[in-house]
């Protein structure tokens, strides 16, 4: 089938009569040998009268065909104008035939008579008649062929720049020679000129986003491009599909106009609020390295710059170098006005570091992870250094050397919220009111890990938990501390080693506990390994497996086995990290085995410092006596003597068995043991050591969180000016149960046309007055809001993210009516 026989056919789908003027005769033999079905051929060869005829009174709806083989007569002279007006005139010139296709009127010839080699390729062709309405204007069936070029579904000038400059960064000069072969390339660049002001005799894509950027950067040079490129930088920021190239153009710019050289002289507040170059986080990052090292900027600043960056463009590849650099300014704040802390009682100490003080200890683990994160990137190295002299020296060594006063001070390890009285203290009540009740033991979670846990599972939806504290029996080791939260009346410590027995039965490993539980429970109790527990298959073997129990013993050990080990001890922060999102996935799995009553907590605590120790931090403990165990941090044996290094209990002093003798050395210090790990350290009576968490959690059928709920203060509900000054309102601070929330604003007409940047901001504020409450942002709209929507009314949307995917639903929405003055499309002067 020939292209003249397939616009027929397409074209007598459409009309009855179709005149076709062959005037040079070039196509009688095509004409001939059309066979067309339903088409009756006619060869108008001066019979008009006889055709007229046939077509109106013989035949009137049948469908003709009518050949002439000369040049089309005028109007005047035409007999059959009528007709021919009422019906359709088939054209065979290249144009006409691209427009026949294309099913566009004959006014549409210069268009593509214009652009001839555009309409030369079929699939181009169809791709643009997707996109076009019957009543496109030329300037808008242009925009619609630039659209084809650059293969965009958008249909916008911006999102040509993004393909046209993303482009540049693969070195593909397609579309500069399509925009050539198709002559669009004037039309593109006038407008570039009409909208952003740019404007040069030989116009390149890469010569107009230096411009752009340039235009755009916060101590670049004023250009003479317009308002409107601010936009353009601002919307491929948020462009998801353009995204990583605004980022690779973005870093060729840098250093091709010396970003570098320009930041090298300037202050933080000259840029904190730009992310036009990756260049600027480093230089926030470098800078506030040696501030918060010298200690000449207080935290609430350095928090301050931290979340004006966490919605920033670049945010994403330096979180954990912002994390590091606000953790280590809280730490060393938390650590200059806590410090130097003084007991005047153990319950006194143990109650403060579980109410504020582990805070520290948490903070330095955060510090710790996150610098990790960064691959312990050498531009945190000196804050790093500064964070291990602080906390090391001015609060471990501290703090331990005080309470260490309290320790010497006592002549017997007997708490009142004694880890040997777990069972009694928190289990049986559950029993009482027929509660199954799980009790997770993880292995070294100490207290502070316990609160960022609690902290955590709150803000899981229908999940209730509390925390207390508790103390560990001495030593603080596994053995013993495992044994104590087991059903006993007397613990002892097996000669010769440091096993554990509970009423003379072993509490080595998860059977033995389990015979432990079946003789003191009193009641249906087993015990089982976290892992062998998650392997089970929640609606059927574990569901029969929870049934035929009261009390069920879970245990798991990530953090103490990965600290314990020499070679992956400096790991064991990425193992508290671990841990606490493996034991939310242990509550799921619980709670879909019929589980709603849980307790989670831990054999012991520990210390852990992250760079290697000095030589000052052992002791050499010139003990005697027949040495059962040796651990960096305690001694257990018989007829034991010690020095000043350590400190002496009495098997009967600790709640163990008489003829026994424990050494714990003093404050932080670690015994010369060989071939063991040093950094990571449990045993001893620190508070780090011994306060371990009771997080108690209930889980409920009914939503026991919110989120903050956000509004906007609205002074006006009109815009006149480019810019739009909007202060958002966070109504409720952040706390356990009112969880923050994520938003992002934009301004969008009634079609959806969005007509400013987007805002994106977390809401997390956890104190302050509601004014203090108050974030603003000024919106910079676009010029169609003072041409195309002038006097429309459009909304300021507020959106929120789905959960698991990368799309955002409605939160709230407000009104406007634009009416901005011509006068604000002119620049600053």
């Amino acid at each position: 089938m020939n292209k003249i026989e397939e616009a027929l056919i397409k074209l007598f789908g459409k009309h009855r009569l179709i005149f076709w003027y062959d005037e040079k005769a070039e196509l009688t033999e095509q004409y001939h040998e059309l066979n067309l079905d339903g088409v009756k051929k006619i060869h108008v060869q001066g019979n008009e009268f006889e055709v007229k005829y046939s077509v109106i009174k013989e035949f009137p709806t049948d469908n003709f065909l009518l050949y002439f083989d000369i040049p089309k007569p005028p109007n005047e002279e035409n007999w059959l104008l009528d007709l021919e007006l009422a019906h359709y005139l088939f054209q065979t010139d290249q144009e006409a035939m691209y427009l026949q296709e294309l099913g566009w009127n004959y006014h549409l010839k210069d268009l593509v008579g214009d652009h001839i080699e555009f309409f030369k390729a079929k699939d181009r062709k169809a791709k643009l008649n997707e996109h076009v309405d019957k009543d496109d204007d030329l300037f808008t069936l242009k925009y619609k062929m630039l659209a084809v070029v650059f293969g965009t579904d958008n249909i916008s000038l911006p999102t040509f720049v993004y393909t046209y400059g993303s482009s540049h960064v693969d070195s593909n000069d397609k579309y500069e020679k399509d925009l050539e072969r198709f002559n669009l390339k004037e039309f593109f660049w006038k407008e570039i000129e009409r909208k952003y002001g740019y404007f040069k005799e030989n116009p390149t894509i890469y010569d107009f986003l230096i411009e752009v950027f340039t235009y755009n950067f916060s101590l670049g040079k004023k250009t003479e491009l317009s308002k409107e490129s601010r936009l353009l930088l601002s919307l491929w920021k948020d462009t998801v599909q353009y995204r990583e190239y605004f980022g690779k153009i973005s870093d060729q710019i840098s250093k091709d106009t010396e970003v570098e050289s320009k930041l090298n002289s300037s202050k933080i507040e000259d840029v904190v609020n730009d992310d036009s170059f990756q260049l600027i986080d480093k230089k926030l990052i470098h800078e506030l390295v040696h501030l918060i090292v010298n200690e000449d900027i207080s935290v609430d600043r350095v928090n301050q710059i931290v979340k004006e960056r966490e919605n920033k463009f670049w945010f994403a590849e330096y979180e954990h170098y912002f994390h590091s650099l606000s953790y280590g300014s809280q730490l060393i704040s938390l650590i200059r006005k806590y410090g130097n802390t003084k007991y005047n009682s153990f319950d006194e100490g143990v109650k403060d570091y579980s109410d504020r003080l582990y805070e520290i200890d948490q903070t330095y683990r955060k510090f710790i992870w996150s610098y990790r994160k960064t691959n312990q990137n050498r531009i945190l190295s000196d804050l790093s250094e500064k964070i291990e002299k602080v906390y090391s020296n001015d609060w471990l060594l501290v703090y331990g050397n005080n309470w260490q006063k309290v320790i010497d001070g006592m002549e017997k390890w007997d708490p009142i919220n004694s880890q040997s009285q777990f069972y009694n203290t928190h289990l049986k009540s559950s029993f009482e009111k027929g509660q199954r009740l799980f009790v997770i033991i993880s292995d070294a979670l100490r207290y502070e890990c316990g609160a960022e846990f609690t902290k955590r599972i709150v803000s899981e939806n229908r999940y209730e938990a509390t925390i207390s504290n508790m103390v560990s029996s001495l030593p603080s080791y596994t053995n013993l501390g495992m044994a104590s939260l087991l059903p006993h009346k007397q613990l002892t410590i097996q000669e010769g080693t440091d096993q554990v027995l509970a009423d003379g039965l072993s509490t080595m490993g998860v059977q033995s506990r389990t015979k432990v539980l079946e003789t003191n429970a009193g009641l249906r109790a087993t015990a089982i390994r976290a892992e062998d527990f998650m392997k089970m298959n929640s609606a059927k073997e574990g569901r029969e497996f929870v049934k035929q129990y009261d009390l069920i013993y879970i245990y798991h050990n990530q953090i103490d086995k990965t600290g314990d080990d020499k070679v992956s001890e400096t790991k064991v922060f990425e193992a508290v990290e671990d841990e606490l999102n493996y034991l939310t996935e242990l509550l799921k799995k619980i709670y879909n085995m019929n589980g709603n009553n849980m307790i989670i907590t831990a054999d012991h605590g520990f210390i852990y410092q992250h760079n290697e120790l000095e030589e000052s931090d052992f002791s050499l403990s010139n003990h005697s006596g027949e040495v059962w165990k040796e651990n960096r941090r305690f001694v257990i044996g018989k007829d034991l003597t010690n020095d000043n290094v350590t400190k002496k209990f009495t098997g009967e002093n600790v709640r163990l068995q008489s003829g026994i003798d424990i050494l714990i050395p003093k404050s932080i210090n670690r015994l010369r043991i060989k071939a063991a790990g040093s950094r990571f350290v449990h045993g001893g009576a620190t508070l780090q050591e011994i306060v371990v968490p009771v997080i108690k959690i209930s889980r409920k059928r009914e939503d026991t969180t919110t989120q903050v709920d956000i509004d906007i203060i609205k002074s006006t509900d009109r815009i006149t000016t480019n810019i739009l000054a909007v202060s958002f309102i966070q109504t409720d601070l952040v706390n356990k149960q009112v969880l923050p929330r994520t938003l992002r604003s934009v301004l969008r007409a009634e079609d959806g046309e969005e007509l400013s940047d987007q805002f994106k901001f977390k809401f997390d504020i956890e104190e302050g007055s509601e004014r203090q409450r108050e974030v603003k942002h000024r919106f910079q709209l676009s010029s169609k809001a003072s041409g195309k929507y002038k006097n429309q009314r459009v909304k300021l949307i507020l959106e929120e993210p789905v959960e698991g995917t990368t799309k955002w639903k409605p939160y709230k929405e407000f009104y406007y009516t634009l009416n901005i003055s011509f006068t604000n499309d002119f620049d600053d002067l």
